[in-house]
């Protein structure tokens, strides 16, 4: 016994036929902006050209989950669209074939997609995220490693601090002959010297420390005659502070799971946000049923381009939910789950006004 019908498996194959050449174009163009953007990146120094085409390929995976609900949304409302202009849909309906059977065929298409999809929005996407981010951060204390080899000067905060080691061994870290400057906010000056010392990168917080042993310090004010000295066994120091942006834990790397154990508002967006696209599958796959019909005279990019304006709308209203949740202008509990839910309303408000008792009172009273 065959679980789909001859008209299931003909609607299914051309939604599916045309959805795949859609998700093609759209990757090569993601593969395009992308590898444009990573070589301004690498030329700029942010990254290292060697990485550019892993980091590339991470990206395309990171971004490929948000990429099926828009290709499944055009590839239904072109293969019905098609169906109606060439008369197809028309003998169909004079068969007996309901015109409520296309949501059936269009639900039973949706399934792999909502599964493809939950699973490369959910699992995918952080995981690709964490190492995007780990491979930025390993070339950067990289590039901060060689910037601080010996015999150079390298400044931080500014120009507020300066140091100066004769030798330096980027593999072990190795100081010799170590010179501080530091300039305070009122104005005090600190020197600071020592024979041996080592650098090192704290991985969690990124703070890169210099840790001086059996040195001197001296301290003064420009204008003044005291001077300060002090000698010590270990002198730990911070040359270099990165912006809070740069080392925050980023939601978008969190794991899905990790994001449900969190209390704040921010993990609970995230959260939703990945939780949109999945159910945006079925919302637009339902939406593009009556969005398709069209008459034979009519353009057949019509219907195109009122689905290219509906998933401009979406993309602007999810944009709009999150800003919103976050400075409080929508309570925490409607999220942005409401955006797909709002298009499946439009869907039975448009089923609503073509049942024929809503024609008749159209007629008779409007």
């Amino acid at each position: 016994m065959q679980l789909l019908s001859r008209l299931d498996r003909y609607v299914g194959y051309e939604i599916l036929r045309i959805f795949a050449a859609i998700l093609v174009i759209l990757t090569l163009i993601l593969v395009g902006s992308s590898l444009i953007r990573m070589l301004r990146t690498a030329a700029s120094g942010s990254i290292s050209p060697d990485s550019v085409l892993t980091l590339m390929s991470l990206e395309l995976l990171r971004l490929s989950g948000r990429l099926v609900p828009v290709a499944f949304f055009f590839a239904t409302v072109m293969a019905l669209g098609r169906m109606y202009q060439e008369q197809e849909m028309t003998a169909l309906f004079s068969s007996g074939v309901s015109p409520y059977r296309l949501f059936k065929i269009v639900g039973i298409v949706a399934i792999p997609m909502v599964i493809a999809t939950a699973w490369l929005v959910m699992v995918i996407y952080p995981s690709t995220g964490r190492v995007s981010e780990h491979i930025t951060t390993q070339f950067r204390d990289q590039l901060l490693l060689s910037s601080m080899e010996g015999g150079r000067f390298y400044e931080s905060n500014k120009g507020s601090l300066v140091f100066y080691a004769e030798t330096s061994d980027i593999d072990t870290g190795e100081l010799a002959n170590v010179f501080l400057h530091q300039r305070k906010d009122d104005g005090t000056i600190t020197v600071t010297v020592s024979e041996k010392g080592t650098h090192q990168v704290d991985e969690e917080t990124g703070l890169r420390r210099v840790i001086l042993k059996d040195g001197h310090q001296y301290q003064a004010v420009p204008g003044a005659i005291e001077t300060y000295q002090v000698d010590f066994d270990e002198f730990i120091i911070t040359v270099n502070r990165p912006p809070p942006k740069e080392r925050r834990i980023r939601l978008r790397s969190v794991d899905t799971t990790e994001l449900l154990q969190m209390p704040d508002r921010d993990a609970r967006i995230e959260f939703e946000t990945r939780l949109v696209f999945p159910l945006s599958v079925v919302a637009f796959g339902f939406l593009a049923v009556p969005l398709s019909r069209s008459r034979v005279r009519q353009s057949a990019y019509l219907r195109v381009l009122l689905a290219v304006v509906v998933y401009v709308l979406f993309t602007m209203l999810t944009n709009s939910a999150e800003k919103w949740v976050e400075k409080g202008v929508t309570p925490l509990w409607m999220g942005v789950w409401w955006v797909p839910a709002l298009m499946m309303l439009v869907v039975g408000l448009l089923l609503a006004l073509d049942h024929p008792a809503s024609r008749k009172w159209w007629k008779r009273y409007v």
